[in-house]
């Protein structure tokens, strides 16, 4: 994207929550091709940036380190927004979701990176879900299978 695209994003995603200002959004960018996570090219004049190989690594690198709990409670407060403004926009989780299978977009060592990944994710969800029944199930008296 060139600069104002981003900008216009930044701003769409961010909806009314934070507003990028070009006077921080620029730097910023410059700091990061100097980090070698973005590079730039020019086109008819006007420069367009994207992650590098290096910025995209380190992104997913990141993603992966972020505890469950917290991974959870982005998705439920992300759930509790998208219930409230009625929205039918595509949530972070299903724009990854989609491109785990998308074998056209994403390379067959990522996909199976990021299937593995959710994978690892869903197993932990269901082990805990297993151990609340468990513990329900328990605490009232009813076997599985009870209402």
């Amino acid at each position: 994207m060139y600069g104002y695209e981003l900008l216009k994003t930044l701003s769409e995603e961010f909806e009314g929550v934070w507003t990028p200002q070009t006077g921080s959004v620029y730097p910023a960018l410059k700091k990061l091709e100097e980090h070698g996570l973005v590079r730039s090219t020019m086109k008819d004049e006007t420069e367009y940036y994207c992650l590098s190989n290096e910025g995209e690594n380190f992104i997913l690198e990141g993603v992966s380190e972020v505890p469950g709990d917290i991974q959870f409670m982005i998705r439920y407060f992300q759930i509790l927004d998208k219930a409230a403004s009625g929205s039918r926009r595509k949530s972070p989780e299903e724009h990854a979701f989609s491109r785990m299978f998308d074998q056209g977009r994403v390379g067959s060592r990522e996909r199976l990176r990021m299937l593995r990944s959710a994978r690892e994710m869903l197993l932990s969800r269901l082990a805990t879900m297993q151990t609340e029944l468990e513990a329900l199930e328990k605490k009232i008296g009813t076997r599985k299978g009870d209402s």
